[in-house]
């Protein structure tokens, strides 16, 4: 029979605890987060039959350490920090300390025995990286339209209603040249210039309007400092405009690699490759979980009840789960409403009553499908 290695990552130092079968301690002590450190690991390694080593998923301190035991030959597993939380508690030890989680670690592997994961991890954490990086990529793209606003509020307050979306190619380029109103009723040929990657034109009709609706505004910020300030809201605006598509177009290249993972997650309406990157990334491999019922478990949209005597509220959404896929199903099913017709029609893919949970179980659903 194999042993099992339990190790607790730290920032600088690792815990590790080596049992048997029988969750008997074998060997304990640390070891540094350093290419030094993980050759002390492997001397310690080599004195017995390692059969797994676990570790959980906190943070990102366990990366470097996984990377280097899977090209040593090692078989790894990375754990869910609640599962040995659980597993901690049932023994009742009330002390917390490093080696004391690494062995509980080691024991839960040999109590479990979990199945190996079928995604690779380094393709999983590239993507949910990736994602995470654009998902927060979005949020800055909002501040700075909203901080564009408010500069254009006290500068030309008429410009968003003729041109419409501030972080659109035409509304930037119009900005870039005339960042206040009295600069764009001063403007020359205003008509020709050209905007966006067909290389529209601007046009009499609505260079006429943006000029008449300059000259008579009731902005009051015109100075060469209030022209800096939206100039440069707008340069931000087009950066990060820039790496959330060079994100995107490198979480296209990984979700190719997926194959049918990918394909599956495609085919639901709603879901493109943002949306499927995300998924995959916070997932992982979907097999492990058996029903679509445990995934829509580990996701949280499942409904809650809450019933006591003859008293009985509503069900919810439990929210018991991994935010991030809950909001993004959540965001992806919201788009299948027929909004012509109400919250009481959805798309004919989701055929389910409306309500806060249903429509993004049934996106689960069809993700484990």
């Amino acid at each position: 029979m194999g042993c099992f290695v339990g190790i607790d990552v730290g920032k600088s130092r690792h815990a590790y605890a080596v049992v048997d079968a029988a969750g008997a301690e074998l060997a304990s002590g640390e070891v540094t987060g350093t290419a030094a450190g993980f050759e002390k690991l492997k001397r310690v390694l080599v004195r017995f039959d390692v059969e797994v080593i676990g570790m959980e998923a906190t943070g990102h301190y366990w990366r470097n350490l996984w990377y280097a035991l899977v090209h040593g030959g090692y078989e790894c597993r990375l754990l869910n920090p609640a599962s040995t939380v659980c597993y901690r508690r049932m023994s009742l030890t009330k002390h917390k300390t490093d080696a004391l989680d690494a062995l509980c670690i080691a024991r839960y592997l040999a109590a479990v025995r979990s199945d190996r994961r079928g995604l690779d991890v380094q393709s999983q954490e590239g993507l949910r990286s990736l994602a995470r990086a654009q998902a927060a990529i979005a949020e800055q793209i909002t501040e700075a339209v909203n901080r564009l606003h408010k500069q254009l509020d006290l500068s030309f307050p008429e410009f968003p209603k003729l041109v419409g979306r501030l972080d659109s190619p035409k509304a930037l380029m119009l900005l870039e040249h005339y960042p206040t109103a009295s600069m764009m009723s001063r403007a020359r040929k205003l008509a020709d210039r050209r905007y966006g990657q067909q290389n529209h034109r601007i046009g009499v009709p609505l260079a006429q309007r943006l000029q008449d609706a300059a000259r008579s505004s009731f902005g009051c910020a015109q100075s060469s400092s209030d022209a800096l300030l939206i100039r440069q809201s707008v340069s931000h605006i087009r950066l990060l405009h820039e790496q959330s598509k060079e994100l995107i177009r490198e979480m296209e290249t990984l979700v190719a690699e997926q194959d049918q993972d990918a394909a599956n997650l495609l085919s639901v309406p709603g879901i493109a490759i943002k949306s499927a990157a995300a998924v995959i990334g916070e997932i992982g491999d979907i097999t492990r979980f058996e029903t679509a019922k445990k995934l829509t478990g580990y996701i949280g949209a499942h409904p809650r009840f809450h019933e006591s005597g003859n008293k009985s509220a509503h069900p919810r959404m439990s929210k018991a789960g991994n935010k991030r896929l809950r909001r993004i199903l959540w965001c992806q099913s919201a788009s299948n409403f027929d909004v012509r017709r109400g919250k009481a029609a959805i798309s004919q893919w989701v055929k389910v009553p409306p309500g806060n949970f249903c429509s993004s179980r049934k996106q689960s659903e069809q993700s484990w499908r």
